[in-house]
């Protein structure tokens, strides 16, 4: 699956700093000024590599994750899976499956997903399957996909499928910061979602976005940064890796596979902060 070209240092410098006016704002129609890419003053900008989670306890991580929507959907992705599916060239299911596979995982298949020809098109149901692939819970010859090594430990929740699970959150995670959704106006609203989710395990979270009020006379693009941003975010809450209550944090169990996600991304690939 094709992603968006990697970010550069530049793009950081342009977005991160809007932080430094954290708390100036104090209504909802406020949140589309928060969310533009111009600076007012520079602030540290948060790595992942400059954060040091404490090990969790391995029964208490593989429990959250577990409870995740993510490792849900893909625990039905292997029920749906059974011994093996036909798969077409291109290494997907087959074009007659994919709704079935869609209602298996929870997918909801919008206009323009529901008339694809390939499930590559589909990017809710390609992140899962490239989690599975990447975790070992699918493994695929040239015409069929079958269980992986790790699918039997994984689909009873096994101690030795930690890593497993982690491996399949953390993919699915960072496949939240590689949008090719026409509707997104710049990679700069995944460099804030992605700041946002970093200070949330660190002694500074973020405090809750306000609300996105109605566009009015205001700039139409930062409108809808806003309010993807303030999706985004939503999202994460409800696939359980984040909470909010007052401000943005990512429980401890959690944090080995969002870090490991953090990492991934082409533009926090290295920890030399000076550059």
């Amino acid at each position: 699956m094709r992603v968006t070209p990697h970010r550069t240092d530049r793009d950081l410098a342009e977005v991160i700093p809007l932080f430094g006016r954290r708390g100036s704002r104090t209504t909802t129609a406020d949140l589309a000024d928060d969310v533009e890419p111009a600076v007012e003053s520079p602030v540290e900008r948060v790595t992942p590599h400059g954060i040091e989670p404490a090990t969790p306890d391995a029964d208490e991580e593989l429990a959250a994750l577990t409870a995740s929507k993510p490792i849900a959907q893909l625990r039905s992705l292997l029920v749906w899976l059974g011994t093996s599916r036909p798969i077409t060239g291109t290494g997907v299911p087959r074009p007659g499956s994919v709704r079935e596979l869609a209602k298996a995982v929870g997918v909801e298949l919008d206009g323009r997903a529901s008339r694809s020809r390939s499930m590559l098109e589909i990017p809710g149901l390609m992140t899962l399957w490239d989690a599975a692939k990447a975790a070992g819970l699918i493994e695929l010859t040239s015409t069929t996909a079958v269980p992986g090594p790790h699918a039997h430990q994984f689909a009873h929740s096994l101690a030795s499928s930690l890593a497993a699970h982690r491996t399949a959150l953390s993919h699915v995670i960072g496949r939240h910061f590689f949008s090719e959704d026409p509707l997104r106006p710049s990679p700069a609203v995944d460099v804030v979602a992605g700041q946002i989710v970093l200070a949330a395990m660190t002694s500074t979270p973020r405090t809750r976005l306000p609300a996105v009020g109605p566009v009015g006379a205001g700039d139409l693009y930062e409108h809808i940064a806003a309010l993807i941003l303030r999706g985004m975010l939503e999202q994460f809450i409800a696939d359980g890796w984040l909470v909010c209550d007052g401000k943005y944090t990512v429980p401890q169990p959690f944090r080995p596979a969002v870090l490991d996600a953090m990492k991934s991304l082409p533009y926090y690939e290295t920890d030399d902060t000076s550059r």
